[in-house]
């Protein structure tokens, strides 16, 4: 498996998407990642599973953010793969926490699910899909 983002043109193209960290505006990140899993031949079930695993990952996000910062969300498109990474500047700086069932929701939704936090207080969270019948 490659390593999300911090990527040169030819690990996959990156799509980088900077909004408000508002509830106000997951419609937007939701509707772009459904639509983009469509358009990379992803089926119906691995479209709705990203879509509610970015909803999940940015909502967690988002209700922690730091008022006026922004949710950064970036998609790694690689030939047979998402990487979706999304990022926002937190109160509390650390990482989801694993026994929730949000964290069960997202681990169910896609492939990989990884966290980190910088000293900052910006957490990250990484979610990794790949296409049905494409191998591990």
């Amino acid at each position: 498996m490659q390593e999300p983002i911090a990527a040169t043109a030819a690990d996959g193209e990156v799509i980088e998407v900077r909004l408000p960290a508002a509830p106000t505006h997951l419609p937007v990140l939701r509707t772009f990642t459904a639509d983009l899993a469509a358009r990379l031949d992803f089926n119906l079930d691995e479209v709705a599973d990203l879509r509610m695993a970015v909803d999940e990952a940015c909502a967690g996000l988002v209700a922690r953010a730091v008022k006026t910062t922004q949710l950064t969300c970036a998609f790694q498109l690689e030939p047979d793969a998402l990487w979706v990474i999304a990022a926002a500047q937190t109160t509390d700086g650390n990482p989801p926490a694993r026994d929730t069932f949000g964290w069960r929701v997202l681990t169910a939704l896609v492939d990989t699910v990884e966290t980190d936090a910088d000293e900052s207080g910006v957490v990250t969270v990484k979610l990794y899909k790949r296409r049905a019948g494409t191998g591990a």
